[in-house]
């Protein structure tokens, strides 16, 4: 098939890396594909130097990519006649649309089917839009149990579950028993630096730790890193909080530590939690979108049912203190999060997409 995916940027995102990966291990299973993006780095002020590696990923894998420009986000014709160039020109089988933008450009073509995955379990725009996009949208993919049901409110159209995953090929596994008691701790924190994120809650938990010899290093970019930056030194804790930045080697990250945090206020089933999970890491999560389902799931660690400070530190009080709990938590993930390899999610993706290219939509569900 000729598979076309519209998705933001070339960024350090979860649904961006999810696409990545989607679109090589698609191409290298014989299917021609092209990435259609609405901005690039310069245009949302993002990391140009993490750009230009994640398109030379794609190219190098001979997945072909284009860019639609940001004015089109403000001219919305401008994404309508791009993206119906793009297909023409690339003779797309079907449209896989990570984006509302794409899904509104999407509704001036008239041959190609298209269908939308939503990243997140908050909508993003009233839920008459979504009635809109029923005339276009063939199926739905939610990216777990929780954003399949937001989603299914007054669907007319199919919602499928199919699980974010990642490439395991770039997480080195985590060797589960190479610290030794009593040696320092490495926590890490991977995402975008923002109000999503709620990293405010991670470091007021993580200033009223006992065991000063923890260590916290957080990766990503953001709008909110200088105010978090600040905070850490109001906290007292600049010393023991390293802030990355975007690192181009997010795995060796993951397998020099020893516990993954995320403090989320909402979120879909994110990328970097199972990038963790995958790697061998023992994690503290909130109780936000899919994150439950992959520790219950995987059985590797704790899911903080509030967004309180106190009962977050109580979790990762518990998590820090334990050795043993700490390496049986290891042991469960890279045991049981199978499910969350990138090779599982091609494969439904690719049984979709040959329904719908069928013409066989009412048999959609996976």
């Amino acid at each position: 098939m000729k598979i076309l995916h519209f998705i933001s940027s070339p960024a350090a995102g979860g649904a961006e890396t999810y696409v990545r990966d989607l679109s090589i291990l698609m191409c290298q299973k014989g299917h021609d594909v092209h990435v259609v993006f609405l901005e690039s780095a310069v245009e949302s002020g993002r990391d140009l130097t993490f750009e230009q590696a994640f398109l030379k990923s794609l190219s190098v894998e001979s997945v072909s990519y284009s860019f639609i420009g940001k004015e089109a986000r403000r001219r919305p014709w401008l994404g309508v006649l791009g993206l119906r160039k793009v297909v023409k020109s690339f003779q797309a089988d079907i449209v896989h649309c990570h984006l509302y933008y794409a899904l509104l450009f999407s509704f001036f073509l008239f041959k190609t089917p298209v269908l939308y995955t939503h990243h997140n379990i908050k909508l993003g725009l009233p839920r008459a839009f979504y009635r809109l996009f029923d005339l276009k949208v063939k199926a739905y993919i939610g990216i777990c149990s929780a954003c399949k049901e937001m989603l299914e409110g007054g669907r007319a159209r199919s919602v499928v579950r199919i699980n974010n995953a990642v490439s395991k090929q770039r997480i080195p596994e985590r060797v589960v028993d190479k610290h030794r008691s009593g040696s320092e701790i490495n926590c890490v924190f991977v995402g975008r630096l923002g109000k999503q994120k709620n990293l405010t809650l991670m470091l007021e938990a993580f200033a009223r730790l006992q065991d000063l010899e923890v260590r916290l290093k957080i990766v990503g970019e953001g709008p909110d890193r200088s105010k978090l930056e600040n905070l850490a030194r109001i906290l007292g804790i600049d010393t023991r909080v390293q802030f990355l930045g975007n690192v181009s080697n997010v795995g060796e990250v993951l397998a020099e530590s020893d516990v993954f945090l995320m403090s989320s206020a909402w979120e879909g089933l994110p990328i970097a939690l199972i990038e963790a999970t995958l790697a061998g890491l023992p994690v503290v999560v909130t109780d936000v979108g899919g994150c439950a389902e992959v520790v219950h799931r995987c059985a590797n660690g704790f899911v903080v049912d509030s967004l309180d400070v106190d009962d977050y530190l109580a979790a990762l009080n518990k998590m820090v203190s334990d050795e043993k709990l700490r390496c049986s938590f290891s042991s469960n993930a890279l045991q049981f999060s199978e499910e969350f390899e990138i090779e599982k999610a091609v494969e439904k993706h690719l049984l979709l997409y040959q329904k719908i290219v069928n013409g066989d939509v009412d048999r959609v569900f996976l």
